[in-house]
């Protein structure tokens, strides 16, 4: 039982330490702005997915902004505005509907799916210092896309 105990303590030692010496991944910010129908577009959540750069558990959470109402976003990846690890990225788009008179937010897409991890082609590269995506002009969208049989190579 003692040995047993022993081999706890040393394992949970060993993770504790471990974990204090874990580095961060080098962030440069990026940022850009987002039209739909040719006007700026307020709301549009973005979300980096890496294709070749670090992602979780390398970093905390996948890079992420939000559009104001100019249609700009700065990423996040720590802590605000703090951009994304260098390498290759997906972008992908979620576009809440208006929050309701009664105060619920609505989990509707006013992309209708077309900027999904299974649609979206948009992408982007992040480098060492300061990035700007280029605008992304989004045109109105009227159905929904049809539907996927996943992505090749991911599932």
């Amino acid at each position: 039982m003692r040995m047993l105990m022993i081999a706890v303590l040393a394992i949970v030692a060993g993770c504790l330490t471990g974990c204090s010496k874990t580095e961060k991944v080098a962030i440069h910010p990026v940022m850009g702005v987002i039209y739909y129908d040719g006007k700026p577009a307020e709301g549009v959540q973005v979300f980096l997915y890496p294709t070749s750069a670090p992602g979780v558990p390398a970093v905390p959470a996948h890079p992420h902004g939000t559009t104001g109402s100019d249609g700009r976003f700065q990423l996040a990846t720590y802590s605000d505005a703090d951009g994304a690890a260098e390498g290759g990225y997906q972008i992908v788009l979620f576009w809440p509907q208006a929050v309701e008179e009664d105060g619920e937010e609505s989990n509707a897409d006013r992309l209708l799916g077309w900027y999904t991890a299974a649609r979206s082609k948009l992408t982007v590269q992040v480098q060492a210092g300061s990035n700007e995506v280029p605008r992304i002009n989004l045109p109105v969208m009227k159905s929904s896309p049809a539907k996927s049989e996943g992505v090749p190579g991911r599932n």
